[in-house]
């Protein structure tokens, strides 16, 4: 088993430490014991939990040690109860899992308009378009919704085909016809969009 980070690569990505007063602080014995018996379940499930995120398509090895030592603290620390280890451990994974791709989209350094052609003569202006175009359609419901909506959006798009209403149900406890009211108002919106869209039909 591999924990923590990935062998010092981890350039830019935030970790929670604990302060030094609450280093000190007293833990019971029954927080110790919740956060004992969630460590064994994690070691004993590890291949499972990854395989299924990389069946999902959505692995991410930094954040996946990052959700187990933020839900391992939390327990020793706070004594919180978890019902539902996977649900509970793959609901806090997501929402680290998006919130290092928004991270990392923010930063992307885009490619200079005056170095390519036309995308009719040049596949790759064709796609540096299409990547711009995601970015902006992020950035844009990122700016007009509320953070919850635009995670939900954000994961039910990066990871489709291979997730669904329901699977997206599963792995954050909201209901089904919620999430696709959510997901169809921002679609509606999107398509709505007149700048958005004829910039869709033109790399297409």
């Amino acid at each position: 088993m591999k924990l923590g980070n990935s062998k010092g690569n981890n350039t830019g990505k935030k970790y929670f430490v604990r302060s030094h007063s609450e280093k000190q602080q007293k833990i019971s014995d029954a927080n110790r014991a919740k956060a004992d018996d969630f460590n064994q379940w994690f070691a004993a499930n590890y291949d499972h939990l990854r395989n299924f995120l990389i069946g999902q398509n959505s692995f991410d090895e930094d954040a996946f040690s990052y959700t187990f030592m933020r839900i391992s603290e939390k327990l020793l620390f706070t004594g919180a109860d978890v019902n539902d280890y996977k649900a509970y451990f793959c609901r806090s994974y997501y929402t680290n899992y998006i919130q290092g791709r928004i991270a990392a989209d923010r930063y992307v350094a885009m490619p200079r308009h005056d170095s390519f052609e036309a995308h009719h003569t040049n596949p790759y202006e064709r796609e540096r378009q299409q990547v711009q175009l995601e970015l902006d359609v992020f950035d844009y419901v990122y700016q007009h919704y509320a953070l919850k909506e635009f995670e939900l959006f954000k994961l039910y798009v990066s990871l489709k085909p291979a997730i669904n209403y329901h699977t997206l149900a599963d792995l954050t406890h909201i209901k089904v016809h919620t999430i696709q009211r959510i997901i169809s108002g921002i679609l509606t919106d999107i398509r709505s969009n007149k700048k958005l869209m004829e910039r869709y039909r033109e790399v297409k």
